[in-house]
């Protein structure tokens, strides 16, 4: 049963016994108390939030920015660059910082990424050429990785059997931010302009930044038991059948979230027979919202039949929806079935996120988040290439039926490779990178 304690967001007076997780080994009897754990999800989640809204609020604007930059041939171009050069980064620098927070803390990579993350906002804010604007999001995928520290530092500073739920619960924080962050950016831009926008962004991420320093704790600080080059820390990786499940579990994950959104407004304008820039603007969101209002449900059903089995029904529903939705002509129907699809997808990230929480050793848990960072940004990069090739030969429509087709087979092959992993048996722990103990 689950302790008192240890139920989310609930204040209790009763004393309690002293253990690691404790957040004040000096507490007085009936002290109203919060364990340093739980704090530490609510700050990293309003943190998260902010994050994640300041990065959607700005992206959307980027070709316009270039546009006042003086870009007025290729525009299509340049706005494709600037947006590949931070994810060419990210797949190479995410896990090396991966690597540094399991060295170094967790909490210190989380506020290194903040740093970061504020000064390319602010500083793009003073560009005054276009190649200035492709410098710093290049920078941005290499410098920054705010929120796989701040999922790192949740996971191995939360008593395990709570972890998988409050890295989702962290998940949706940044699901919220990725909804409400265009808004906010329309509006701010329509009052301040894009500068304005993105020196907004800076000082938002940078009060974020502050908080975690201010009050995150990151009491339980494992270090490696053996040093690793960073050849040595991917072979050990790529041995692990956990991570390798949760990079292909993520790698589709975002496949099929990123690759209808290139032809997402078109698709929507050839269904209502003319432009309609308000649904198109419901329908980018759904998945967004289908996350937030679904993730935690997920989760549960993964304590208690496995995260695996969330997995295959996540995939096949999502496969499924994504048939019907090629097959619809009617815009209503479509978005009902839009939300239905976000639902399913929305099961994908917190069982992978899960899986490394439960099954990978914590000193090993920085660099597997960033492997998975990597997984995602790889899959935002193929995305748009597989759906952009499949629209120029069949049509929007079967952009739906084609990504539907890779998670069919993703879980097909996710499937064989489970039934291999339990008949081969349980693999003894690789004790240069795990084995160890809360501390």
């Amino acid at each position: 049963m689950q302790r008192r304690e240890d139920m989310p967001y609930r204040l209790s007076v009763r004393p309690r016994r002293q253990n690691v997780f404790s957040d004040n080994t000096h507490a007085k009897e009936g002290a109203v108390h919060v364990p340093y754990y739980r704090s530490n999800l609510i700050v990293l989640w309003i943190t998260t939030f902010l994050a994640a809204a300041s990065w959607t609020q700005v992206v959307p604007f980027l070709p316009l920015y270039l546009e006042e930059l003086g870009v007025k041939e290729n525009l299509s171009q340049w706005s494709g660059m600037v947006f590949s050069l931070q994810f060419v980064a990210g797949i190479i620098m995410a896990p090396i910082w991966g690597r540094l927070a399991d060295q170094r803390g967790r909490k210190l990579l989380t506020i290194r990424a903040g740093l970061c993350l504020s000064a390319i906002y602010l500083l793009t804010g003073l560009a005054t050429q276009a190649w200035h604007v492709a410098v710093l999001r290049f920078l941005n995928g290499a410098l920054t990785g705010f929120i796989p520290s701040s999922m790192s530092l949740v996971a191995t500073n939360t008593p395990k059997h709570l972890a998988a739920r409050y890295v989702a619960m962290l998940q949706t924080g940044q699901a919220s931010g990725s909804v409400v962050g265009p808004v906010f950016g329309g509006v701010l831009a329509g009052l301040f302009g894009i500068r304005g926008a993105l020196f907004t962004s800076g000082c938002v991420v940078l009060a974020a930044t502050l908080a975690v320093i201010f009050v995150v704790q990151e009491r339980n600080k494992v270090v490696p038991a053996q040093a690793r080059t960073i050849i040595e820390d991917f072979r050990a990786g790529v041995q692990m059948p956990a991570l390798l499940r949760v990079m292909a579990i993520t790698f589709l994950a975002m496949l099929a979230s990123i690759s209808v959104q290139p032809i997402l407004v078109i698709y929507m304008n050839e269904l209502a027979g003319s432009p309609n820039t308000a649904l198109s603007g419901l329908a980018f969101s759904l998945p967004g919202l289908a996350f937030v209002v679904s993730a935690g449900t997920w989760v549960r059903h993964g304590e208690k039949r496995g995260f695996n089995t969330v997995v295959r029904w996540a995939l096949l529903g999502t496969a499924l929806f994504g048939f019907a939705l090629w097959a619809v002509n009617s815009v209503v129907v479509f978005m009902l079935l839009f939300f239905a699809q976000g639902i399913f997808l929305a099961g994908l990230r917190p069982a992978a996120s899960a899986i490394i929480s439960n099954e990978i050793d914590q000193e090993f848990h920085g660099r597997a988040f960033g492997m998975q960072s990597s997984a995602t940004t790889l899959g935002g990069m193929v995305g748009p290439l597989i759906a952009g090739a499949v629209s120029s030969y069949f049509g929007n429509a079967s952009v739906f039926w084609s990504t539907s087709l890779i998670l069919l087979l993703g879980a097909t092959l996710l499937h064989i490779f489970d039934r291999r992993e339990r008949a081969r048996g349980p693999t003894p722990p690789d004790r240069s990178v795990g084995g160890s103990q809360m501390v």
